[in-house]
């Protein structure tokens, strides 16, 4: 009776896991498509950049076929919510993107952004969730800026959209006008009259203040004095013993 019993439970247990390697009559044995295998591919090796041959060679096949891939993002993007997996999509259409990656970026940084849990009280816990959802649209204006430097054909197109964002989505604001400035270079002074007057420091390159600048030119002759005592003194590696 026993056994009976037991092999009654096993079929239970193991017919689920039959069922599951036939999903919507797909065959287990199917191998995902050649865009679907670079697209897993890139993200898997995205923390290693240009140093993982694999991701190399990815990369290289979705900017072949760019729009595809954007179509493919296009259901994490705007239905998925705040992930990891989100944000290494919104990632990855700055480095393979075209005109449909441009459109894509904008169409979720206007989505709307999920209300913040506020923390219990005494908690220094964040809201990981509503976090992701902010990295993954400051991410998208920096990928619609780097679009520009893979398709030079689109910088004209890439500097309008990241004027729009400027002037339409206020808490992307600050990071459009980086990637702005950093994109044009002194050219960007051209587009100060598109801004309000306190925009302005965004196109300004950065420098020190001039304290900062004091003690630095302080440490640099300092250094340089050093350098002169030392030099009679230093033998070259060669002859010493």
């Amino acid at each position: 009776m026993n056994r009976i019993v037991l092999v009654f439970f096993c079929a239970v247990l193991v017919a689920p896991v039959l069922q599951s390697s036939d999903v919507a009559g797909v065959p287990s044995h199917v191998e995902a498509s050649p865009l679907l295998r670079h697209l897993d591919t890139a993200m898997s090796q995205i923390d290693r950049g240009a140093r993982s041959r694999e991701y190399r060679e990815s990369l290289a096949f979705l900017r072949t076929h760019a729009a595809e891939a954007v179509a493919e993002v296009s259901g994490v993007l705007l239905e998925e919510p705040g992930s990891f997996r989100k944000w290494q999509s919104t990632y990855l259409l700055g480095e393979f993107g075209d005109e449909s990656a441009m459109e894509l970026l904008r169409l979720l940084i206007d989505e709307p952004l999920p209300q913040p849990q506020p923390a219990r009280d005494g908690s220094h816990e964040i809201d990981l969730a509503y976090a992701e959802e902010i990295a993954s649209r400051v991410q998208a204006v920096m990928s619609t800026a780097r679009i520009a430097s893979h398709r030079p054909h689109l910088r004209d197109q890439v500097v309008a959209k990241l004027v729009a964002i400027a002037r339409e989505v206020p808490f992307v604001k600050s990071t459009a006008l980086f990637e702005l400035r950093k994109l044009l270079g002194p050219e960007a002074q051209t587009m100060l009259h598109y801004f309000e007057p306190e925009d302005a420091k965004h196109f300004d390159p950065f420098m020190p203040p001039s304290e900062w600048q004091a003690l630095l030119g302080s440490r640099i002759k300092e250094h340089q004095r050093q350098e002169r005592e030392n030099r009679d003194t230093r033998q070259p590696l060669c002859y010493r013993k």
